[in-house]
């Protein structure tokens, strides 16, 4: 079955042809520094890659965005444009350090289990006004999700002065520690890499089944013919609030791991960027498990990996936010018109 122009494949030619054109631009930029691109190339996978706590950096910065991005991809691919990721993600991790706090001292897998909940159902709540609203009253979703990012990031700073602040005088708002029971465990002593890194794969695993099952074709064809699947079942506002409520929860699932895994306690800046790179990182791995897989670690290695560079050659390290910008502008190029517009006309009438 062909879906015409909006097929997640389509895009693929522009997204080569874009990325080289990124990598040229990034290799003329090093020579400007006046440094050798392969020995830049070089300093940042030794950076990245070079020994232990470097690899474990590494995997922590691409898990956060590979779970955003599978998160967002089958939204993405039905043609639902969310862009609430960071506010999602934000409001999962408040959900989270709220709910373990109210319980008190707990066994180890108790405060997990209710931190892991309350992310998940935190990040599908901050979801669900958008999809409503987009389902139901053809309100554009990026243009809601976009305003509930600003909403959830000032409620947080709210919360970090009244609800959740932390009992000790504070320079920076932030919650109290959480305890060491509701950490996740370390996988390997004297880095940062955590159990949750786990959670990748098999996310990616759960998405690879959802494309090849016949309900998850239903959901691809949507995106260009909403009357095909509407007669195969699937209605419009059901198409729409399942995919966003699913985005919600990968992105609430994060900010869960990002205390309980990372900085052990709330902070402002929780969110940092990881949800919006996460739809790119989405979008340049084509909405496609092993592609999105492949791109979080290498935009988790350009970012570890940027002092490597800014040591090895002295080019400085913001080149690798210049990196990120120009792979934002090859992934809005090559998936211009992927997402269709809240108020068009359905692609083809019901009969």
């Amino acid at each position: 079955m062909t879906l015409g122009r909006l097929s997640p494949d389509q895009p693929a030619t522009r997204l080569a042809v874009g990325l080289a054109i990124a990598l040229a631009i990034a290799a003329g930029l090093v020579v400007a520094a006046g440094a050798d691109p392969l020995a830049a190339l070089a300093a940042m996978g030794e950076g990245a890659f070079g020994e232990r706590y470097a690899i474990a950096e590494t995997l922590i910065q691409a898990t956060p965005l590979a779970l955003v991005a599978l998160g967002v991809a089958p939204a993405v691919r039905a043609g639902v444009f969310t862009i609430g990721s960071e506010g999602q993600l934000v409001a999962g991790a408040a959900a989270a350090t709220a709910a373990i706090g109210a319980i008190g001292p707990a066994p180890a897998p108790v405060l997990l289990a209710v931190g892991l909940a309350a992310g998940v159902l935190g990040g599908a709540a901050w979801a669900l006004p958008a999809a409503v609203m987009r389902a139901y009253f053809r309100v554009n979703e990026v243009l809601s999700t976009l305003l509930l990012n600003y909403i959830a990031g000032y409620g947080l700073l709210l919360l970090l002065k009244t609800g959740l602040a932390a009992h000790a005088m504070v320079a920076v708002p932030r919650s109290d520690a959480l305890p060491a029971a509701a950490l996740l465990p370390k996988l390997i002593e004297g880095t940062r890499l955590h159990a949750g890194v786990v959670a990748a794969p098999l996310a990616a695993v759960l998405l690879a089944w959802w494309l090849r099952s016949p309900r998850g074709l239903v959901y691809d064809a949507f995106a260009s013919r909403p009357g095909l699947a509407a007669r195969l079942g699937l209605a419009e506002p059901r198409a729409v609030w399942t995919t966003m409520l699913i985005s919600g929860a990968a992105a609430g699932l994060v900010g869960w791991m990002q205390v309980a895994g990372v900085a052990g306690t709330l902070y402002p800046s929780v969110g940092g960027g990881l949800g919006f790179s996460g739809i790119l990182v989405a979008m340049l791995g084509g909405l496609r498990p092993l592609g999105i897989l492949a791109m979080a670690l290498a935009l988790g290695a350009l970012t570890t990996g940027a002092d490597g560079l800014q040591i090895g050659t002295g080019v400085p390290a913001s080149l690798s936010i210049v990196v990120q910008g120009l792979l934002l502008l090859v992934a809005a190029l090559a998936f211009n018109g992927r997402a269709r517009p809240a108020l068009a006309a359905p692609a083809e009438p019901s009969r």
